[in-house]
């Protein structure tokens, strides 16, 4: 099965080589659409050397809007927390120099993760074609080329498959760990198949 490709250029194929430097994105949002005007409320990343986790990323951000009572319920993360949180552009600022310029970006369904990055790069910047400027993997990518067969390709059910936890957190750091933990898990499955 071929990778589904979004037609971005920052698209890298999950099986064009063995990650080892890389950095493993999460974010929570006030819904799930950027389009419908959902917000970026928490980034939560690990950065990746050697198949070492090196350092971490995590981050609440002040929306300026309610956060809707079902993130609340899905997340945990509520209007009070999210008071004196540094807005937008502060936390976008902070986590472009964490990144670097040239790291390799990876996330589970990380069309979902870019567009909020996009987004946000957009409202910090007040640049209308500004993008998130990093090369992405995505995970979600690489499970369906490994099992076609699944119906259900969601971190929730994945991380139990590979027995790295029993639930997600729903909380952008944890979700980061667990993410990156399945993406190893993937990547030595594809490797003993012969696919990589």
């Amino acid at each position: 099965m071929a990778a589904r490709r979004s037609g971005d250029p920052r698209r890298l194929d999950p099986l064009s080589g063995r990650f080892t430097d890389y950095i493993v994105i999460d974010t929570e949002t006030t819904g799930l659409s950027v389009r419908k005007g959902a917000r970026l409320i928490e980034i939560g990343a690990v950065k990746i050397h050697n198949d070492e986790l090196v350092d971490e990323f995590d981050q609440l951000i002040n929306p300026f809007e309610h956060v809707p009572s079902r993130i609340t319920g899905l997340t945990g993360i509520d209007d009070d927390m999210l008071l004196g949180k540094p807005d937008v552009r502060e936390v976008m600022d902070e986590f472009a120099r964490w990144c670097s310029d040239t790291a390799v970006v990876m996330a589970h369904n990380a069309s979902f993760d870019m567009s909020f990055l996009d987004n946000a790069v957009q409202l910090a910047y007040a640049e209308r074609d500004a993008r998130f400027a990093h090369h992405f993997v995505d995970t979600l990518d690489l499970s369906r080329r490994l099992h076609p067969e699944k119906r259900s390709h969601k971190v929730s059910t994945l991380i139990v498959d590979y027995h790295i936890a029993d639930m997600e957190e729903h909380r952008a750091l944890s979700d980061a760990k667990q993410e990156w933990m399945l993406y190893r898990a993937m990547r030595d499955e594809a490797e003993l198949l012969g696919m990589l």
